[in-house]
């Protein structure tokens, strides 16, 4: 069977919904977001959509400074280089379980330039720190 593209907000909130809750149930990150932040999901996955809507829909809704967050994780959990691999490697099952196509793509692209550019700051920060 085919797989679609991503092509609507409700694409955007399959696949985000489907990877958080890989996030969560995860060994290595997902006591980050159960445990040490609490996340409130109701907050935080309309964000996402948002965020991911903003990106690859040219969408206008997201409001947010993302780097902020994941500072004060990184204050209480050290965010490291492991962290960034697994967390693109999750993404990108996600969307290939789910999704096919440019768009699908762009996601796995722009989700893998985050992560290297993130695990890169936040390895300098976390060396600036010791």
């Amino acid at each position: 069977m085919s797989k679609s593209d991503i092509n609507t907000k409700e694409d955007i909130k399959i696949f985000v919904n489907a990877f958080y809750k890989s996030m969560t149930s995860d060994d290595l990150v997902g006591h980050i977001f159960l445990d040490v932040m609490h996340v409130d999901w109701d907050h935080h996955l309309p964000k996402m959509y948002d965020f991911w809507e903003m990106l690859l829909l040219d969408g206008h809704s997201y409001k947010g400074a993302p780097m902020q967050p994941h500072l004060l994780v990184n204050q209480i959990v050290p965010l490291t280089k492991a962290h960034f691999e697994h967390w693109i490697a999750l993404f990108t099952q996600t969307i290939d379980a789910l999704f096919e196509g440019p768009k699908a793509e762009e996601a796995k692209t722009k989700a893998f330039n985050i992560a290297q550019t993130w695990a890169y700051k936040f390895d300098y920060m976390n060396k600036l720190d010791k």
